[in-house]
């Protein structure tokens, strides 16, 4: 059995998916990271720390709470020590991980205890358990939000490694409240304590919150703007739809947190499915013979080393406009982009390879936003187009009959 499943929920499938690109795509900084481990005078800090700042609850002086903490952590299948605290100054209602391996720290930020409801605050306790068992027993979770950061700090940092360190938050805050419900068993008492933490006020209605989480989804598709926590309308949905319809729970939560792919935000698992559907792109342009030129292969290999034609007979890949039509408009003008410049590679084809590109967008249902592409790039007015359009097929067809006729 992994680390993974020895957790209480199954990780999420976001999580899941960037582990692997991450071990793939970052071996060499990821085996680092795996080989790194928090010295001992690295937990003494935190500790230290945590007695500078805070107050330290005594199980012996706040009994009741300890007891909580021990039925939260029993129902997660938590065995490590329990340390709690309360953060000195700020009135904002609050509870964060000071995170030491094999060891919880929890620290309560202003009166939680008085202002939430004992299923309330078991909760709040599990929220924050779930992220301890996510570090301490899921070696890839914690290797990847290590490696995530130090990613995003290098000089070569694009904005698709801000992009993923985001999402990836966004997706373990909402694992977190499973969590939270797990621990109390109560979906109205975890959605009454998140709103008090939002709002600070003492009193709430659970009902009443996901009744206007309902409106906000009956009147729009929404996407999340958080930036290290989705709002909090889409968690208490998100817990709700994961207490009782979990079939649809995945989906929502990944339109929500994700949204269409949107080629300026990108995060890098966005990046590896775009890299593929354009090498796919290039394989379905090139498929006939006569446009496997040698500066077009070459062109090619220029995007992909080891790039290598479909081989003959091999069907079409029937699936691939409705794939490249999953995407907003800046994604769009990349694909037809990236057909204009096979176009343009080889000159000896002259207008042939820009009516094989024409008739390929208009298979793929780029048609439309290839001729705008296409007249803005190449300076083509319009009787230029029209006259493209019109003898197309005809270019098409009599390069592959020109190619068939030279074949040996």
């Amino acid at each position: 059995m992994t680390d993974a499943l020895r957790l209480p929920l199954e990780p999420l499938p976001y999580h899941l998916e960037l582990v692997r690109h991450l071990q793939a795509a970052e071996a060499e900084p990821w085996a680092w990271f795996a080989g790194e481990r928090l010295r001992a005078e690295q937990g003494e800090a935190v500790r230290l720390e945590l007695l500078k700042s805070t107050y330290r609850l005594e199980a012996a002086a706040h009994p009741a709470l300890h007891a909580a903490a021990a039925e939260v952590a029993g129902r997660l299948g938590l065995e490590a020590p329990i340390a709690l605290y309360q953060a000195q100054g700020g009135d904002g209602l609050n509870a964060s991980l000071a995170f030491v391996p094999g060891e919880v720290h929890l620290v309560l930020h202003g009166p939680v205890v008085d202002r939430l409801s004992p299923a309330e605050l078991r909760a709040v306790l599990g929220h924050e358990l779930t992220h301890f068992l996510l570090l301490d027993r899921w070696d890839d979770y914690r290797i990847a939000s290590q490696l995530l950061p130090a990613l995003c700090q290098d000089t070569a940092a694009q904005p698709a490694h801000a992009a993923t360190w985001r999402r990836f938050g966004l997706y373990t805050e909402a694992y977190c409240d499973r969590g939270a419900h797990l621990a109390c068993g109560d979906l109205g008492a975890a959605v009454a304590a998140l709103v008090k933490i939002e709002t600070g006020l003492a009193e709430v209605s659970a009902e009443s919150f996901l009744r206007q989480a309902d409106e906000v989804f009956g009147a729009e598709r929404p996407r999340s703007e958080g930036i290290t926590h989705p709002e909090a309308f889409v968690r208490a949905r998100a817990m709700r739809l994961w207490a009782e319809a979990p079939e649809r729970a995945g989906a929502e939560l990944r339109d929500v947190l994700e949204g269409p792919p949107a080629l300026a935000d990108l995060d890098l698992l966005g990046q590896a499915r775009a890299t593929a559907l354009t090498r796919r792109l290039v394989t379905e342009l090139l498929r006939p013979a006569w446009l496997r030129t040698e500066p077009l292969l070459a062109h090619a290999r220029l995007f992909f080393d080891a790039f290598a034609p479909a081989p003959p007979g091999a069907p079409s890949d029937a699936a691939l406009a409705a794939e490249l039509a999953d995407g907003d408009g800046g994604l769009q003008d990349y694909w037809c982009a990236v057909l204009l410049d096979f176009a343009v590679a080889d000159r000896d084809l002259e207008d042939a390879s820009l009516a094989a590109a024409l008739l390929q967008a208009d298979a793929l249902g780029l048609g439309e936003r290839f001729r705008q592409v296409a007249a803005r790039e190449l300076g083509l007015k319009r009787r230029q187009l029209e006259a493209l359009d019109d003898g197309a097929a005809a270019l098409v067809a009599q390069a592959a009959l020109a190619e068939a006729e030279e074949a040996p």
